[in-house]
């Protein structure tokens, strides 16, 4: 089902500095009933697969007040298989759409702010989540999905129609990781060797270990 990872894992896991008391209510609205947009999603400038783009992108999403739907699919796509293979949103739309992540009749343009319930449908999607009777039986729903990533604790106290901010995005992504470690063999999580983005650094910015100095050897015999 998974995709392997062509990038080496780039990153190792330093903190835990997203908290769970983190996350809070967003409206996704604004005045005038409009529904809110980010000015440019992340991806504009870090969509690539490149080891540094991504790097790139999961420390500016963390930096934006409102999560967008570009955004989160990019993010969803790096999650599931280490890497996004499209190019554009319209590439990422479809390959949703494919996966049966996301709804045959989803219009959303990119820069719009996401809701939690497309969310918890991919995620719940991605994770293998069944939930109660109603998942078990016609599927997850946005109403649903998200209560069960409540209940789970992936998910903050949330309701469908709430978006994320991008720490709060983050935070879902680490807890969504944290579920898939406890529930799959082999302590494997997020695709191929995936690390939660937001509590990482790069191998190469951590100095090398400090190394004792060697003893002097001692002379064989005594001087006379």
């Amino acid at each position: 089902m998974k995709n392997e990872r062509q990038a080496s894992p780039l990153l190792k896991r330093f903190a835990f500095f997203i908290a769970c008391s983190s996350f809070f209510v967003l409206p996704i609205a604004t005045a005038g009933c409009q529904t809110a947009h980010v000015e440019k999603p992340v991806t504009a400038t870090a969509g690539g697969n490149d080891p540094d783009q991504q790097l790139e992108f999961w420390h500016s999403l963390a930096e934006q007040p409102i999560t967008s739907y570009d955004d989160a699919f990019h993010a969803l796509l790096l999650f599931a298989d280490g890497q996004d293979p499209a190019n554009d949103y319209a590439g990422r739309v479809a390959a949703l759409k494919t996966r049966g992540w996301l709804a045959g009749g989803f219009n959303h343009p990119a820069e719009e702010a996401v809701d939690r319930g497309t969310i918890s449908v991919a995620l719940a999607r991605v994770l293998q989540i069944r939930g109660g009777l109603v998942m078990s039986i016609f599927g997850p729903s946005g109403r649903y999905a998200t209560k069960e990533l409540e209940f789970l604790e992936v998910f903050p106290a949330s309701s469908p129609n709430q978006t994320f901010s991008g720490s709060e995005f983050l935070a879902v992504i680490s807890k969504a990781e944290e579920y898939q470690k406890s529930e799959q063999s082999g302590g494997k999580t997020g695709g191929v060797e995936f690390n939660p983005p937001e509590m990482e650094l790069k191998r190469g910015d951590r100095p090398a270990p400090a190394t004792e100095p060697a003893a002097p050897i001692a002379p064989a015999t005594r001087p006379g």
